[in-house]
Parts: C-alpha cells; sequence; structure tokens
C-alpha cells in the first residue's frame, strides 16, 4: 500500500531584463549593487529592496486555495499529482512520430546515478508504459497548464541555449481558460491538445533539481504525504498567464529575492521546501547560469529528501541529508499513531553548536524558516544562501529580522559589519539577547549594547 502520492512540481523562471536606473540614484534602496547610496531614513528602512536590479529573471509562484486540504495558503510552485495520462504509451508514439524514437528519451536518464523512490521502476509498472523520468517531466508539465494556462513545448530553435518555449494561443484570457479547465477536468486532453497544436511537451529542456518527500509527522497538514520531484525550465520571456480559481488564488512572477523578503516580513507563507529551493536560486542572478547549472547538476542525479523534525526548546528543527544530527536510517514510513515530535533537549543554539555538519532548516514560528548549511553540496548541487546576509551584500543595509527583535538599527548594523555575519548574527538566540542587551560591546570595536 502507497503511504504517499507521486507528484511533480516545476521551478519556471523567465527572463526580465534587471531595472536600469535613468540616472545614477542616491537612495540606498534603487542604486545598484555598489552604487551610492545615502543614509537610510526610517521610511526606506521600512521600503524593500528593489530585487529587478539584480536578477534578470522572474519565478513564476501560486497561492494555494485557503480550502486546499495540504498546504492551504501557501505560495508553492505550479505542480501536483502524476494521472494516468503521463504514463500512457500513446506519448512514446507521438514522440515517435515527430522524429523521437525510444532511444532519445533514454538519453534523459542519467546513467549510473542516485535515484528518488518515484523515479525508480516499480515491480507493478504495465511493462509499456512510459518510463518513470519521462512520465513525470509530463506531469510537471501538464500541472503548470491546469493551474497557470502555460503550456511548454519543443522549440527546435533553442536546441542550442537549453530554453523552453511557451506556446502562445493568440487569445484573450476567457478562451485560454476554456482550452485551460478542459485539460484540468480531463487530463487525458493534454495529449489531444498537443496533437491539435502538432506540438511536443518539452521534456527535454525540463532539468531534474530535487526530490522532497513530505515529513512522516506533518500531522498540522494532515494525513497526506507527496513524494515530489522538482524540475527547473527557462523561458527567454514572460508568458500570458491566468489564474486556475478552484485550487489557486493567486498567480505571480517574482525574484526569488522579493518573495522570500515577502515571506520573511509576513506578507505571505512560503512552504519549508520553497524557502530551501528559492534560497538555492540565489546563487544565480542570470537566468542563463541558472539554465547552464541546472543542465549540467542533473547528470549528477539527486536522492529522495525526508525532512525529519525535532521539537527544541525554542522552536523546531527540520533535518536534511548529510546533517549530523540526520538519522543513518531515517524511517518513511511513519506510524499514524504517533502525533509528537521527537523532542532535542537544548535550544536552536545548542543544536547548531553541536553539530559539525549542518544541512537544516530552523524554526522559531511558521515564518521564521531558516536555512542552515555548511556542508558541501551532494550532487553536484549548489547550497542555500540565507535571505537576511544575502541583501546585506547587495544592498548594504541590514534587515531587521530573526534574533534582533530586541535591538535597535545600531546594534543590528554593528552585528551585520562583522567580517563573518553568518556566523556572528547565528551566535545568538533571542534568549540570549535579552539577556545581554545592556552589555558593553566597546571591546569589540564599538560602543554596542545587546
Amino acid at each position: 500500500m502507497k503511504v504517499w502520492r507521486e507528484a511533480a512540481s516545476l521551478i519556471l523562471a523567465a527572463n526580465k531584463p534587471r531595472t536600469i536606473p535613468a540616472r545614477l540614484p542616491t537612495s540606498p534602496l534603487n542604486a545598484p549593487p555598489g552604487g551610492v547610496r545615502a543614509p537610510l531614513s526610517e521610511a526606506q528602512e521600512n521600503t524593500p529592496p528593489d530585487w529587478s536590479l539584480v536578477f534578470d529573471y522572474q519565478v513564476l509562484m501560486l497561492k494555494r486555495s485557503s480550502r486546499s486540504k495540504f498546504m492551504p495558503n501557501a505560495f508553492v510552485f505550479p505542480g501536483g499529482v502524476s494521472s494516468n495520462i503521463d504514463f500512457s504509451k500513446d506519448w512514446k508514439e507521438y514522440f515517435g512520430a515527430h522524429g523521437f524514437q525510444a532511444s532519445d528519451l533514454h538519453n534523459l536518464l542519467p546513467e549510473g546515478q542516485d535515484r528518488p523512490f518515484l523515479l525508480e521502476p516499480h515491480k507493478t509498472d504495465p511493462v509499456d508504459q512510459l518510463d518513470r523520468h519521462i512520465a513525470f517531466r509530463l506531469t510537471a508539465i501538464r500541472e503548470t497548464f491546469e493551474e497557470s494556462g502555460i503550456l511548454l513545448y519543443y522549440d527546435r530553435n533553442n536546441k542550442e541555449n537549453g530554453f523552453t518555449s511557451a506556446y502562445d494561443f493568440n487569445c484573450d484570457s476567457k478562451d485560454l481558460e476554456i482550452i485551460r479547465k478542459k485539460v484540468h477536468s480531463e487530463p487525458d486532453e493534454i495529449l489531444k491538445l498537443y496533437q491539435d497544436l502538432q506540438l511536443l511537451p518539452d521534456i527535454f529542456n525540463l532539468s531534474e533539481w530535487s526530490d522532497w518527500l513530505t515529513p512522516v509527522d506533518l500531522h498540522e497538514q494532515g494525513a497526506r504525504r507527496f513524494d515530489t520531484m522538482f524540475y527547473t525550465a527557462c523561458l527567454l520571456e514572460l508568458p500570458q498567464t491566468i489564474l486556475e480559481k478552484q485550487e489557486i488564488s493567486a498567480v505571480s512572477w517574482t525574484e526569488p529575492a522579493t518573495i522570500l523578503n515577502e515571506f520573511y516580513r509576513r506578507q505571505l507563507w512560503l512552504a519549508p521546501p520553497q524557502v530551501y529551493e528559492l534560497c538555492r536560486l540565489l546563487n544565480f542572478e542570470n537566468i542563463q547560469e541558472l539554465n547552464d547549472f541546472a543542465r549540467n547538476r542533473q547528470k549528477e542525479g539527486c536522492i529522495n529528501w525526508l525532512p525529519v523534525r525535532l521539537q527544541c526548546e525554542d522552536g523546531l528543527l527540520s533535518l536534511l541529508p548529510g546533517d549530523s544530527m540526520y538519522p543513518e536510517n531515517p524511517d518513511y514510513i511513519g506510524s499514524p499513531d504517533k502525533k509528537n515530535l521527537n523532542i532535542y533537549k537544548g535550544t536552536i543554539k545548542d543544536s547548531v553548536l553541536n553539530s559539525n555538519n549542518l544541512n537544516r532548516l530552523t524554526f522559531k514560528d511558521t515564518y521564521h524558516c531558516i536555512p542552515k548549511v555548511n556542508i558541501l553540496a551532494s550532487h553536484g548541487h549548489v547550497n542555500p544562501v540565507q535571505y537576511h546576509p544575502f541583501q546585506m551584500e547587495k544592498f548594504k543595509f541590514p534587515v531587521e529580522g530573526f534574533d534582533c527583535y530586541f535591538c535597535d538599527k545600531e546594534q543590528i548594523r554593528f552585528c551585520y559589519s562583522q567580517q563573518d555575519k553568518l556566523v556572528w548574527t547565528g551566535r545568538f538566540n533571542d534568549k540570549d539577547l535579552k539577556k545581554m542587551r545592556n552589555k558593553d560591546f566597546s571591546h569589540l570595536g564599538k560602543n554596542t549594547k545587546f
């Protein structure tokens, strides 16, 4: 019996040229990184930075409906559970009719590399069904169309640069909604749609990125669990996008750092895998670099990431493979009778100090989700970049945020001015700061009180 449903999600990026100021700016917020900046006013402290100055692309994010049984109101990448049509042998015949044989499809498989559960052949799979490494690419493509109206197709003109293409239906949003709704209600219609348009779904320019398995004890989200394969794909321009109103309540194209900023300001909520993956995207300010990296990285394969959660004295740990505290043999199945999290006797800070290898998300509440990673990323990947130091680096002013609740702006500036700000700002927790608010730190070079 399956204890989770199999799904696919797509991190879809689209090129959007960086904003170029008309004149040399003097505002600290509209100046390009490294530009001239004036002192911050209180209003500017509360104004989010313009990340279109940094990134030349945006990613598609969808807000799940408040009626959703899993992760209601969360902003997520498009995606959903697989359907029988995704595994249909009819796709083999269709690709074959367009000049792509079984060997061409097989070439998308990274030979001899680690594979997550859902991409491994199952004993119960019909002999003639489509290979799983192709089927879940089709799942991601179909679900993206169902949720946003974006139909990805293979354009031979993009063969060299590795970018995908979005079909221009050349119709108004009402007509596109009729087509989208038909596929949403009858998934088999996706094959007929491609046949009618004489297009191929672009499985070739999707890149395997990661795989996330729902924790066994995520009881606050109900009993549903998902094994989700994440892919990336890149477009040369922003496509026409519509809203699927039954399961999705909002659609947004946004820079990775912009939506992270909104999350940490508590203006919206991100599911934890989205936080980790968006922080990974902070490594790539250029869409071509992102696409090139993803296409090369997928050759290294990937494994399931099952977060293992522990309750701490002041929050929660979500441990990931490679972390010193991650179990050697994690329990992938769990028990429905176990309602409480395992306990770590100590604080988040204690767990960090007592671990040589870090690959985890730490939570003080649902919006205080911070990736803490110091290991070499496996399978050719990159580690996530913490948002707050990233903003400090790019815009030269600190973010009032986590572990900073009890400090004034000058004190926060001092923390972020330290040479190794990641270590410095992560050294204290709220309890420490309460005790140290009035301590004199003049011996550190500035009369700064904690």
